[in-house]
Order: C-alpha cells, then sequence, then structure tokens
C-alpha cells in the first residue's frame, strides 16, 4: 500500500531535482576536464542535458526535440569528449571517490568479470553465436570490484569464450 513516505520518494519533482544536480556535477566535471576554447561556446550543461534526454529516449541524434541545442553541436560536443575518454575519465574518479565513501582503498586489487549474452540483430556492432546460450548477438562484458563499482565495461560478439 503506498503511503505518503512512499508518495514523497517517488515523486516526479524529487526525481527531476536529482537528475538536475547529477548534470549539474557533470557539467563541471567536463568543463574542467575539457574547456571551451571560444567564449562564445555552448555551455557544457545544455549539451549534457541533450545528451541525457538522448540517452534516456534512446532515439536518434536529429530528433532531439526543439528546446536543446542544435542536434549538431550536441553530437560533436559528445563525440569530442568520448573520443579524449572523458567519459571513462568520469566513471573512474566516480568509483573511486565511491571506494573511499566504503572505507577502501582508492583502487581495487580484486577484480571480478561477469558476461551476459544477449540477443540482437546485425546492425551496427559486433555480433556472433554463443554456443553455451544458443543465441545470436553480442556479450556484455562488465568488470566490478568487490562492492559492485564498475571498473570497466566492453560490448563483444557473443562467441568470444569466457576463459
Amino acid at each position: 500500500m503506498w503511503t505518503d513516505r512512499h508518495r514523497t520518494r517517488h515523486e516526479t519533482r524529487l526525481k527531476d531535482m536529482v537528475m538536475q544536480a547529477g548534470l549539474d556535477e557533470v557539467a563541471r566535471f567536463l568543463e574542467r576536464a575539457d574547456p571551451a576554447a571560444r567564449p562564445n561556446a555552448k555551455s557544457a550543461r545544455l549539451v549534457m542535458a541533450a545528451v541525457a534526454w538522448h540517452l534516456r529516449t534512446g532515439g536518434g541524434w536529429r530528433a532531439l526535440p526543439d528546446g536543446f541545442l542544435p542536434w549538431r553541436t550536441v553530437y560533436g560536443w559528445f563525440r569530442r569528449w568520448v573520443d579524449k575518454g572523458l567519459f571513462e575519465s568520469l566513471m573512474r574518479t566516480l568509483a573511486r571517490r565511491q571506494r573511499r565513501r566504503c572505507g577502501r582503498r582508492p583502487t581495487p586489487r580484486l577484480a571480478i568479470i561477469d558476461t551476459q549474452s544477449v540477443k540482437c540483430i546485425g546492425v551496427r556492432g559486433p555480433r556472433g553465436y554463443d554456443a553455451a546460450k544458443k543465441l545470436v548477438g553480442r556479450k556484455r562484458v562488465a568488470l566490478v570490484d568487490a562492492e559492485g563499482h564498475v571498473l570497466g565495461l566492453a560490448v563483444v560478439p557473443a562467441n568470444v569464450q569466457d576463459r
């Protein structure tokens, strides 16, 4: 049964505030790591809002609604940050921060690898046949520490062995 406590926890305004705070923090990280060369460059916060919309909906870049920056601008900044490895750097920084919060050393001594096979069609990306699962698709490979913090992710064809 839903109580007032449950309703406040799942209130949409609260979720929106948390998402906005997260976007602000990620934008600050990106602006520090890759400062804009021109004074009239678009704000990383505006670009990250559009990237978050794109990732949440899964639509094409050209389908960005009118309230966001032009899709070419957003896509250009996103590709630049991916090519520079800023999102990987952000994930490493967050994992270190979480490990310190849990009272552990910033870098782990132990890691766990897990894979998951997923069915998919052969559009853009690796694809193979996983004989153990009897499916054609991809395999998601995750490297996590003992606390479950993500250290690395990879997508490979399903025919790649787990060994």
